[in-house]
């Protein structure tokens, strides 16, 4: 899932204190396969899942608690050369069985209203909306586990936007869990490249658009665009895909700026009703967690 930038990038470790105040665009739909393929199945009395309400819930106040300022960036229309495959990160094996239904969206979305946070309706890819609104200076920064919001032009990039210490691994264990931030300017220049390298380098590694280029890893990609113009770099290769395409679904994406900005004090008569009369929540859990938040 996403363009495997790990081993090219510095981050700088952060806490949740050095967030107070600020801005951030999470990217929905990402956060919302990670609960519903790593947390446990949950449940109501009708049988409608609703781990990832769950995740939004005690995530976002907890968030909300140490005066981070959330806004929550849904996808709109994908390309059409969109496949989402695993690369492991968050201890998926496979290709997603699990998608974020009409329901599951509505759901989300009448949750995260409920607790006054701004949504916004992306034209097409939620992180390229994510990264214009951080170029525009409307967010500080992107919030997503995917390395995508680079390629997209976001400026700052925050990973592991958690309080979880520890995250569980595919073939069992745990790692420690890190909150990081990914400095665009501070990565081109680490690797000498420019951001239209960047793109070509993120295509040559496989990206949620196109296959990789078998036999070349970050750092042989990195030289690769270092060298050649993107011309040079992909007349060299049989591609199953129009190389320009691809380049411009990153370069050219569409963005909107027909969104608002507004934070509300959170509705607990809704919160109520949609986690506890509906869904089953325990009401004296949900109290607590909307107690925190100042």
């Amino acid at each position: 899932m996403g363009v495997n930038l790990k081993s090219l990038v510095k981050t700088k470790q952060l806490d949740l204190e050095d967030l107070r105040g600020k801005k951030l665009a999470v990217d929905a739909y990402l956060t919302l396969y990670q609960f519903l393929t790593t947390m446990p199945q949950l449940s109501d009395s009708k049988g409608r899942l609703t781990n990832y309400l769950s995740g939004l819930f005690y995530r976002s106040t907890n968030l909300m608690a140490s005066g981070i300022k959330l806004c929550y960036v849904f996808d709109g229309i994908s390309p059409s050369h969109k496949f989402r495959y695993d690369t492991g990160e968050w201890g998926i094996e496979h290709e997603y069985l699990i998608r974020i239904t009409p329901e599951i969206r509505r759901k989300s979305i009448e949750l995260l209203e409920a607790l006054g946070l701004p949504i916004i309706e992306a034209p097409s890819e939620g992180e390229a909306q994510c990264a214009y609104m951080c170029r525009k200076g409307k967010v500080w920064a992107t919030a997503s586990q995917d390395y995508d919001a680079l390629l997209f032009g976001s400026p700052r990039l925050i990973r592991n936007l958690t309080l979880a210490k520890y995250r569980k691994l595919p073939k069992g264990g745990s790692a420690k869990v890190n909150l990081e931030l990914i400095d665009l300017k501070k990565f081109l220049k680490e690797n000498k490249i420019n951001q239209r390298q960047l793109i070509a380098l993120g295509m040559l590694i496989g990206t949620d658009f196109n296959d990789k280029i078998q036999g070349i890893g970050p750092k042989k990609a990195v030289k690769f665009v270092q060298k050649k113009s993107s011309e040079q770099i992909f007349q060299n290769f049989e591609l199953n895909y129009n190389w320009k395409e691809i380049y411009n679904l990153f370069a050219k994406i569409p963005v909107t700026d027909k969104y608002k900005l507004k934070w509300s004090e959170p509705n607990r008569r809704e919160i109520m009703r949609i986690l506890v009369k509906e869904h089953n929540f325990n009401g004296e859990r949900v109290e607590t967690a909307l107690n925190k938040i100042n």
